[in-house]
């Protein structure tokens, strides 16, 4: 067989790639491989690999695609082989490429520091003029950076005209890492696992694109695609889909109750305030308060230990759950966090031991009879959703997760395997990067909170500008992103809670413009009634756009830093239907020291052609081609604009202006525009009253609706409101000529 020798230095690395794949994405990153000169001493004096061809292209079938293979050896410098590597590339894709390596000699001692891995399979060095990246942190809440930090999720580097590149791991995602290291992204495994097995195959995926949203969209697609993954419905789940109760930090009830009650008595009591109002609340969330935890001598929720029991606090429910849930008549929530080390559980189940520091706590069951007990008890409870909080703590206390390589893989798949066999669906919370990858081999994960704990008084820059990057990260992996909760009305004080919410109308947008969970989490008499409806229907099914809000592209160059830059905060998100796309817009201006350019232009927010700019907040217009001005920003304060585009026929549709998402999917399932005719469906609850705007160049000839309220409505040039009841069928149709 003919055989090739092929040294990969960057510049040769760069011609190889530049001679099999077009330019737009070899042009973009140079990759070599490297290898301890030592393998005793991994991590330490990585040599460069020589890479030597095997044969001609090979043909495979894979789940993106059929593709075109490369094999090579890969020898150290004494000729010996290390490890053996594919190129990949999808046929008739130049913005795909895939390295897939594997390991031909074990890696048998730890680096002992998990940001060090014991060799680069690939190192991959970005171009010079992608000089901007975002990543995410190995921590809670998968912390958005543009520094670069080790992660196991995916990396993007940019240019300053937003050409963008994409790499993460495409498997071992609980192990995987990238490590900037000496300018270069070293992929290959955390620098703690005790033995790295002949045989281990790594992959690392790397996709181009332009702009960072759509990038980030088309890396999740293939990724997503790649392990039979499809994104969560955005009504998945209780949670998903219906108004919630929160009582997690941040809200009103996070370990207190009212006085003379317990908890069973104080959400009963939630529920009567929240009938007598007209709130329809879907499900209540019940937090770490409601199961046996130890006690660790820390004043502070944070710090309160592990679970002793995933069962109920008997004087907190002293009829008993399902006693307590016919009650309430509602489906709930739950929370759980790490077990304690002297839980019942770690004297039936083997348990890995966690430490702090030199005191021992947590543990893990690492048995799974343990997730079955779990999941089975979350079935006699009546919950309807497993919210497991504290996961980035797990790896960070019990060494036995990142000893092993596959070992805390075992434990998220067990957990999620013994919800999946029961019907439960997940809420991720507290996630390091490598959860949201890891959930990619399930379908039962249907949300994220890439939100730190609602603080409502704290400055708002240190919450909403990594929630919705930390979502856009979600939503390219097919979850929806959570908030948190939040209180409807300034002045409340939660516990933990310093200074109080003074921005209740933003903090429910910005939970509207998600399409997640949305939770108010009120003392009993102090909701906004009229503001959390803006959410939801009557009967509490939120009202949600086509998909999350994320930052527009101009973001991520201008406020990279946490005090910000020159624009204010700017997230858009949207509904299709098949007169095209209206977009909600939101600015913030979250940096009045810095911000001096309060607009968009139409091209940043992704729009084009006649628009209708409709002043959610002042109900004023503007008919533009340009941009959004807006004006003398207060700061902190919503800017909310819905953008429509103008029609063949002059006409713009906004929609319900009562609620945030004008044009949500469940409440306009169609609007057409057919022969000069437009022709709105409209979904409800029977009875319920809907108000609708809509926008025309000149006078309608005619507006006909059998279910039209308040009789047919003035027609003149200009908006023109209309109000229809919902039938019994739950549907109703508009006829605008």
């Amino acid at each position: 067989m003919k055989r090739m020798v092929l040294i990969f230095c960057f510049c040769a690395a760069l011609s190889f790639a530049s001679a099999l794949y077009a330019a737009d994405l070899s042009s973009l990153f140079q990759y070599r491989f490297l290898w301890p000169e030592d393998i005793s001493k991994p991590g330490q004096n990585l040599i460069e690999l020589k890479a030597e061809q095997t044969g001609d292209f090979q043909k495979l079938s894979t789940a993106l695609g059929d593709a075109e293979v490369r094999t090579y050896d890969l020898r150290d410098a004494k000729g010996d082989l290390a490890a053996w590597a594919k190129i990949i590339k999808v046929v008739g894709r130049d913005d795909v490429l895939i390295i897939q390596t594997e390991v031909l000699k074990a890696i048998s001692v730890p680096t002992g520091v998990f940001e060090n891995p014991a060799f680069a399979l690939p190192a991959v060095k970005p171009a010079a003029k992608l000089s901007n990246v975002l990543d995410f942190k190995e921590e809670v809440f998968v912390t958005p950076s543009h520094n670069a930090h080790p992660t196991s999720g995916p990396v993007v580097m940019y240019s300053n005209k937003l050409e963008a590149l994409v790499m993460s791991p495409l498997d071992n995602f609980m192990a995987a890492l990238q490590a900037p290291i000496e300018g270069e992204w070293r992929c290959g495994f955390g620098g703690l696992i005790e033995q790295i097995p002949a045989g281990t195959v790594s992959s690392t995926l790397l996709v181009s694109g332009q702009g960072v949203n759509d990038t980030m969209m088309k890396w999740g697609s293939l990724i997503q695609k790649w392990h039979g993954h499809h994104p969560a419905d955005p009504y998945a789940d209780v949670a998903m889909s219906r108004l919630g109760y929160w009582t997690d930090n941040g809200s009103y009830y996070y370990y207190r109750t009212e006085p003379g009650m317990n908890y069973s008595q104080t959400l009963l009591a939630v529920k009567a305030y929240a009938d007598q109002a007209g709130i329809p609340y879907g499900y209540v969330q019940l937090d770490s308060w409601w199961y046996p935890k130890a006690e660790i001598n820390l004043k502070s929720s944070h710090n309160r230990g592990g679970f002793l029991l995933w069962e109920p606090n008997p004087e907190m429910f002293p009829e008993g759950l399902p006693a307590f849930s016919k009650s309430l008549g509602l489906p709930i929530v739950a929370h759980n966090r790490y077990a304690d080390h002297d839980s019942p559980y770690c004297k039936k189940y083997n348990c890995a031991p966690g430490k702090v520091g030199n005191k021992l706590e947590g543990a893990y069951p690492t048995d799974p009879r343990f997730w079955d007990e779990i999941m089975d008890n979350a079935v006699k409870f009546g919950f309807a959703v497993y919210e497991q909080d504290w996961l980035y703590t797990h790896l960070d206390i019990i060494p036995w997760m990142r000893s092993g390589l596959h070992n805390a893989e075992s434990w998220y798949d067990n957990m999620a395997n013994a919800a999946e066999k029961r019907g439960l669906t997940m809420q991720l919370c507290m996630a390091s990067p490598e959860f949201l990858m890891q959930q990619l081999k399930h379908n039962n994960a249907t949300h994220a909170r890439t939100s730190h704990d609602y603080k409502g008084g704290i400055a708002k820059a240190f919450f909403w500008v990594p929630f919705h990057k930390a979502g856009l990260f979600a939503w390219s992996v097919g979850l929806w992103p959570f908030k948190d909760n939040f209180q409807s009305t300034a002045g409340q004080r939660p516990n933990y809670n310093i200074i109080p919410e003074a921005n209740p109308m933003e903090e429910a947008l910005v939970a509207s413009l998600s399409g997640g969970p949305v939770g108010p989490s009120d003392k009993i008499g102090a909701s906004d009634r009229e503001l959390i409806l803006k959410t939801c229907r009557s009967d509490g099914l939120l009202l949600k756009p086509d998909r999350p809000a994320t930052p527009i592209d101009i973001m991520f160059l201008y406020n990279q830093r946490l005090l910000g830059g020159k624009r204010p905060w700017i997230v858009t998100t949207d509904s299709s239907h098949e007169i095209g796309k209206t977009v909600y817009l939101a600015a913030f201006n979250l940096w009045p020291q810095s911000m001096y350019e309060p607009w968009v232009s139409f091209s940043e927010a992704g729009i084009s052609g006649k628009h209708l700019v409709f002043d959610y907040l002042t109900g004023e217009y503007e008919i533009k081609t340009d941009k959004v001005r807006f004006g003398m920003m207060k700061p902190e304060k919503a800017y909310y604009y819905v953008l429509c585009p103008v029609l063949e026929n002059g006409m713009a549709v906004i929609g319900e202006t009562g609620k945030f998402i004008t044009l949500s999917a469940k409440r306009f399932p169609s609007i057409k525009l057919e022969n000069e005719t437009l022709t709105i469906q409209v979904a409800g609850v029977p009875g319920e009253k809907i108000g609708i705007a809509i926008y025309s160049e000149k006078a309608p000839q005619e507006i006909s609706g059998k279910d039209l309220s308040e009789g047919t409505p003035k027609l003149g040039a200009g908006i023109i409101k209309l109000f229809i009841t919902i039938p019994e069928s739950g549907k109703s149709d508009i006829r605008i000529k």
